[in-house]
């Protein structure tokens, strides 16, 4: 059955002209309903670098991460088993609202364009086939597969990604003050055949951003009127189950 397992709101401004983190208090006043611990920041006021995270914050119980630079701001939460379509897309709602609130709020940013991405997995059997049978291949050996789509509908891009994956535990030696970077690059030295199978599954992404509408005018502003209607058509997506629709 496909799950949604994550969300991702993202907002990108024109660029700022100060560090981000000069105004930590009044945001950290005004994020405390969702990021309840104190936040991260660089106090650099070096303006170089401009995708660089000034500012990250996790919440407690580590569903939601928040992280600023000088062009964008990320959102992500992790979805719990217990939630249906209905309650999550009021959880995109609420959550895109507050945050495109406290970015005009705190520091009166102008937000060029939006996007809410939905990571959706499907762990039941014949992944494999289900896809296939869906792209219409040959029948071959695949070991990957995975499809994307981008349409435009109105004044958005909107973006399919489906993927056959596997995900196998390689169990390599952790040495003192090894890295996650150390650990996967010992992972790509090992041969599966060392390695154990841990699911395969069907990944699915459904993205839809106004950045179409930018393109065509660079005046373009998201407002909350074009939020609500990506809500509206992510609604149509999600309940028609149209990322299957290829």
């Amino acid at each position: 059955m496909n799950k949604i397992k994550n969300i991702y709101i993202s907002y990108w401004y024109q660029e700022l002209n100060f560090n981000p983190a000069k105004k930590i208090n009044l945001l950290e006043k005004e994020i405390t309903s969702i990021i309840d611990a104190p936040l991260m920041y660089n106090n650099d006021n070096n303006l170089n670098n401009i995708s660089m995270p000034r500012i990250q914050g996790l919440s407690n119980d580590k569903k939601y991460l928040f992280t600023m630079s000088l062009v964008n701001a990320f959102l992500s939460i992790n979805i719990t088993d217990d939630m249906d379509d209905d309650e999550i897309l009021l959880l995109i709602n609420n959550n895109i609202q507050l945050f495109y609130d406290i970015l005009n709020n705190v520091y009166d940013a102008k937000i060029l364009y939006t996007s809410i991405k939905l990571e959706s997995i499907d762990e039941s059997s014949n992944h494999k086939e289900k896809l296939i049978k869906l792209l219409n291949l040959p029948k071959e050996t695949y070991e990957e597969l995975s499809f994307k789509r981008g349409m435009i509908k109105d004044d958005y891009y909107i973006n399919y990604i489906i993927s056959y994956t596997k995900e196998y535990n390689f169990n390599v030696l952790k040495k003192d003050n090894a890295t996650e970077q150390d650990l996967f690059d010992r992972s790509m030295i090992t041969s599966l055949a060392n390695a154990t199978l841990n699911k395969e599954f069907l990944l699915t992404i459904v993205e839809i951003n106004d950045r179409y509408a930018y393109n065509k005018n660079p005046e373009y502003c998201t407002t909350k009127e074009n939020i609500r209607g990506m809500i509206i058509e992510l609604k149509k997506i999600i309940n028609n189950k149209l990322y299957y629709q290829l």
